[in-house]
């Protein structure tokens, strides 16, 4: 099965710093992320102040890992799927979810809908879970540790 990762996660991954599950996953399926998490990661790396959760981590990367995430976003690796707007907000549209999702949320829930993945998340979200739960669609939170 595949994943959809969220922005820490796709940190991770990219530092090479996953473990557990999310190692495991990214060596036996594909992994997907959305535009807007693929977003933030290079946002936090490229304009960060260290003050959000994200600029924070990467603020706190040596220098040599800050190099290599830097030149991962520039061209984000083929191993880590990323569908497009064209096709994620007509299906985003559809969704017919017990709560109202937001952007972020909506994203990710059509890009596992589509791709028939896992939601993989450093921080609960309870509308995305329940929005999961609803279209039965695997939501995992992956701890740091």
């Amino acid at each position: 099965m595949a994943s959809v990762v969220d922005d820490h996660l796709l940190l991770d991954l990219l530092c090479g710093t996953a473990h557990g599950w999310l190692a495991e996953e990214a060596t036996s399926a594909a992994i997907y992320t959305t535009s807007s998490w693929y977003c933030r990661v290079a946002s936090a790396v490229e304009h960060g102040t260290g003050q959000g959760a994200l600029s924070r981590r990467v603020a706190s990367l040596p220098d040599d890992e800050q190099r290599s995430v830097r030149s991962h976003l520039g061209a984000l690796p083929d191993a880590y799927g990323l569908i497009g707007p064209r096709t994620l907000v007509p299906v985003m549209a559809s969704l017919r979810t017990p709560r109202h999702l937001n952007f972020l949320g909506a994203e990710a829930l059509a890009l596992a809908v589509l791709t028939e993945s896992t939601v993989a998340v450093r921080t609960n979200s309870p509308p995305l879970r329940d929005a999961c739960e609803a279209l039965h669609v695997d939501y995992r939170v992956i701890d740091a540790d």
